[in-house]
């Protein structure tokens, strides 16, 4: 019984250390440090350049090796062979050093990532280095520290590493989403009759579907957008007015209008700091309609195409979208998910309805503009990783 007593007590005072060895999520913590890590990173020394080179052996396993390259002839020589694994629920980091332990294989185990960020491997029984410390400085930069006992005294040794020179990652995504939309009416419209001198519209749902090319800068801020999408667009519209010529017409419309815009637009995107996840973008777009219709009561209503509900809109379009973008992956597969929330402004007029009062040249009471104006939610998804 006595034995049995020590026992739960010894596993009831053990127990703050391996809940203390656990970690959170770490599934998630390999994740981001494969995507983190993977590539060659660089680092000049006075004995030629470190290098650390790592890549993906498959889902759970990222294999490296670190290197020097001799200044005085450039051959490589071979440091450590490298392993991060996830197992399970433990995420480990395994060295193999030239000419130390005999060469075997040194277990770390993740057992924190700190407050600073750092993704903290330990070996207490190990006596140099016990803990190994990674910190991703964005996609350019990473920071190693290891801590180790030396002679009775704590040894700390630290490296940056920057990412070899490459030309910018470019990514190309897919993406789909929600809109709602209205239109901005400004300028002076036909003022008879009377009770019909302003259109009114009222906002009315749509959604988009394109791909996008981004196209990353070296530095870790800057992205450049390059996207086609088919917007489509919808409003309620209610207007009225007479056209006086060779005959009388009397044009009437309380129509839901609904288009489909072809729109390739360029926005310039900086993230709020180094690969951030929160980004800010704007830039200019043109949009060519694809198809316009609507439904609801529509004057006069003739055969000729001059008076169809479709030609109520020019063809084409120039505004400005700007908005934010978060980058949020749903699901255990990282499929570089990024979340946005846009506004757009159209500049151009859009009226091709009103103009037919204008006929006559009468432009000063007919000088009225229309654009659309709205909101949009989307989610994209980089195809190189599906």
């Amino acid at each position: 019984m006595l034995r049995i007593v020590r026992l739960f007590l010894l596993a009831f005072l053990c127990s703050p250390i391996l809940i203390s060895a656990q970690i959170d999520y770490p599934e998630d913590a390999y994740r981001d440090l494969r995507r983190g890590l993977e590539g060659t990173w660089f680092m000049p020394t006075d004995r030629g350049d470190r290098l650390e080179i790592w890549q993906e052996e498959n889902d759970s396993t990222l294999t490296g090796r670190s290197v020097r390259i001799k200044p005085e002839n450039g051959d490589t020589v071979l440091l450590e062979r490298l392993r991060i694994e996830l197992r399970d629920t433990t995420v480990t980091y395994i060295a193999i050093a030239r000419g130390q332990n005999d060469n075997k294989p040194v277990a770390f185990v993740l057992t924190e990532i700190d407050d600073q960020g750092f993704y903290v491997f330990s070996n207490p029984k190990h006596d140099d280095p016990q803990k190994i410390k990674y910190l991703l400085l964005g996609n350019r930069e990473i920071q190693v520290v290891t801590e180790g006992q030396r002679n009775g005294r704590t040894v700390t040794q630290e490296y940056v590493f920057e990412r070899e020179f490459t030309p910018g990652a470019v990514e190309f995504r897919v993406k789909a989403g929600i809109n709602a939309q209205t239109i901005r009416a400004t300028g002076n419209f036909p003022s008879d009759p009377p009770d019909f001198a302003n259109p009114a519209f009222d906002w009315k749902p749509g959604w988009e579907i394109g791909t996008q090319v981004r196209f990353k800068g070296r530095g870790g801020f800057i992205t450049v957008n390059t996207e086609l999408t088919i917007v489509g667009k919808a409003t309620h519209a209610t207007s009225a007015f007479t056209v006086i010529n060779d005959s009388i017409d009397e044009y009437l419309r309380d129509v839901n209008y609904r288009t489909a815009w072809l729109i390739v637009g360029v926005y310039p995107e900086i993230s709020f700091k180094r690969d951030g996840r929160f980004s800010i973008m704007a830039g200019p777009y043109y949009g060519r309609l694809m198809f316009g219709g609507g439904k609801g009561t529509v004057l006069p209503d003739k055969t000729n195409p001059i008076y169809e509900v479709s030609n109520d809109f020019k063809k084409n379009d120039l505004g400005l979208q700007g908005g934010i973008q978060y980058k949020l992956n749903f699901g255990k597969k990282d499929v570089g998910g990024i979340i946005g929330l846009r506004a757009n402004l159209g500049l151009a007029n859009l009226d091709n309805l009103y103009k037919r009062y204008c006929s006559d040249g009468n432009t000063v009471f007919c000088n009225g503009a229309i654009a659309f104006q709205g909101v949009s939610l989307y989610y994209s998804m980089d195809l190189l990783k599906f």
